[in-house]
């Protein structure tokens, strides 16, 4: 059997959580599998829960430092890595823009989308206007010095957020002029800049899907849609089935971007008009993969198999299946953890356990 070394960075987020459940996942469960994956995870602190549920781990400066880069390069090629995941958003530019130069120092892969793509999705109203030029499902959406005309056509409620950012932070719904210069001055006053969109209203009508592209011909080798219910800017209620209606969107939505790698899309029906509309695009696994996995489309796998194996992946089918997300917690001896975070190897292992009570 092949054993494929891989890194997953930030470990202590959900993101490179929910990656490494899914590749241990892919060792523990599947039937007839031809390789499996040894897990490296990296994150700059030791308080990450990740790092103690792969097989070994490392610390890595910040991702701002002039050390990062040649951090990740010596990581990779003194344990010989195949294939690196990006666990975060705040990597996610640094290794995009130095994919080439890594890629050619260590002759990992590092699974990310072009870099023109992830400029374009980082900035939710460069994304709007994109959905928008071609016809694709845009929220109808203006800057704060168009809100006249705006307010025209769109009444309150309406939606304050920052271009910037990840997750629900500073997202606002607002239902006064009051309210909203309150809310973009709280945006701009951390560096970044708002945009205001129409309110789609109707709470269970939110969507995220997940494709992966392949390296060839940007064929889209798996699409799988949750329909979810959120509780601070995760999804903690996924029902997870055939949505027609929103993968046909988002189907169209990954062949007009050309791009490669994973792809997750935030919609919801606007029910004044029946259609899907794009909330925003991520060009990286969504921190809801693990349910997809277990669903029968598993990203990460999906992704090596193509870039690793040359494989043309086309999963068609998946499971149908309803999941309730809940705390979990674990563990390592005290004693343990402190002998490993005074020892001097740049690698080191200690593993976690979890506890079977719930």
């Amino acid at each position: 059997m092949k054993s494929i070394n891989v890194v997953v960075t930030s470990a202590g987020g959900i993101v490179a959580q929910g990656i490494i459940k899914s590749l241990k996942y892919h060792n523990k469960y599947t039937r007839s599998k031809e390789h499996e994956y040894k897990i490296l995870a990296t994150d700059i602190s030791y308080e990450a829960a990740g790092l103690y549920r792969a097989h070994k781990f490392s610390l890595i400066p910040k991702p701002m430092t002039k050390e990062y880069l040649k951090s990740v390069v010596d990581l990779c090629n003194r344990n010989k890595i195949q294939v690196l995941f990006i666990g975060s958003d705040v990597e996610l530019p640094l290794l995009c823009e130095n994919k080439t130069f890594i890629e050619d120092k260590t002759g990992a892969v590092i699974i990310t989308s072009q870099p023109h793509i992830v400029e374009m999705c980082r900035d939710k109203y460069k994304t709007n206007e994109f959905l928008k030029e071609n016809n694709l499902n845009a929220i109808p959406t203006c800057l704060n010095h168009e809100i006249d005309d705006f307010l025209k056509d769109y009444k309150f409620p309406l939606i304050v957020k920052p271009r910037e950012g990840f997750g629900s932070k500073l997202f606002q719904i607002v239902n006064s002029i009051e309210e909203l210069e309150f809310a973009s001055k709280a945006i701009t006053q951390i560096g970044w800049k708002p945009m205001i969109q129409k309110y789609l209203k109707g709470d269970g009508n939110e969507y995220t899907t997940g494709l992966t592209l392949g390296k060839d011909n940007n064929q889209i080798m798996s699409t799988i849609t949750l329909k979810k219910v959120l509780k601070h800017g995760q999804t903690y209620k996924a029902f997870i089935d055939k949505y027609p209606k929103v993968t046909k969107v988002c189907n169209q939505i990954a062949k007009k971007l050309k791009t490669f790698g994973p792809l997750n899309i935030q919609s919801r029906i606007d029910v004044d008009d029946n259609k899907v509309k794009i909330i925003e695009i991520n060009p990286r696994f969504s921190a809801s993969g693990p349910m997809r996995t277990v669903a029968g489309v598993n990203e990460p796998d999906i992704m090596v198999r193509n870039v690793l194996f040359d494989e043309d992946v086309k999963t068609q089918n998946h499971k149908s299946l309803v999941c309730f997300r809940y705390w979990n917690e674990t563990y390592i001896d005290k004693e343990k953890y402190k002998s490993v975070i005074i020892q001097k190897k740049s690698v080191k292992t200690l593993n976690s356990s979890i506890v079977d009570y719930f």
